[in-house]
């Protein structure tokens, strides 16, 4: 039997969309795809591990790397960055629901420090059962730790999890714990995979 169910939480809970942040600060098509895989690739693996705090550190380390394209990190990683987290309200809907049906609800999250700030203010956040972030574990997703971890943290029972991620490699990790999993590609598609779990649980 589901009992607990585990939400990721960039372009599942809330939309994570660089290309269009970049886009609103004015950089033509033909710009962006070059500053996302410099500043979204390694780097950014950094951020969410908490080798870097804040974006300050993480653009020092970039400018000293690419120098050319120091105006353009300036402009680009500021504080407010985190305001492009911006919510799904299909899938928070969602998880009030499962909450009020009496599931556990939990996150796994691959999150920088920043935007666990700016995150666990909003309002489906507060109800969760508790979740499990990479800055505060130095650990990211698809790595085993993590979800050693977050079994552990709160003495889950594999079987009695879902989790749902919108990146393969990261369910696949799941799975081989004895998650059960769900890639997360819209709205439509996860409810009804999810309601098709919970539905034989029972």
């Amino acid at each position: 039997m589901i009992k607990n169910i585990v939400f990721d939480l960039g372009n599942v809970l809330v939309d994570f969309n660089p290309q269009a942040y970049l886009k609103s600060l004015g950089y033509a098509d033909a710009e962006i795809q070059p500053l996302i895989d410099i500043i979204y690739g390694d780097y950014w693996n950094k951020y969410d591990r908490g080798d870097y705090k804040t974006v300050a550190d993480l653009r020092i380390a970039l400018c000293k790397k690419y120098p050319k394209y120091g105006n353009d990190f300036f402009k680009i990683l500021q504080p407010d960055w985190v305001k492009i987290h911006t919510v799904r309200e299909d899938t928070a809907e969602y998880l009030s629901l499962l909450k009020a049906r009496g599931y556990k609800i939990y996150i796994l999250s691959n999150l920088a420090y920043e935007s666990y700030g700016f995150i666990q203010k909003l309002e489906f956040f507060k109800k969760t059962d508790g979740g499990v972030f990479s800055y505060l574990e130095r650990h990211c997703k698809p790595e085993e730790e993590i979800y050693r971890i977050f079994l552990e943290r709160y003495s889950l029972n594999p079987d009695e999890t879902v989790f749902l991620d919108d990146k393969p490699e990261n369910i696949e990790a799941a799975e081989k714990f004895g998650i059960h999993g769900i890639v997360f590609t819209d709205f439509s598609s996860a409810k009804k995979q999810l309601e098709e779990k919970l539905n034989l649980s029972i």
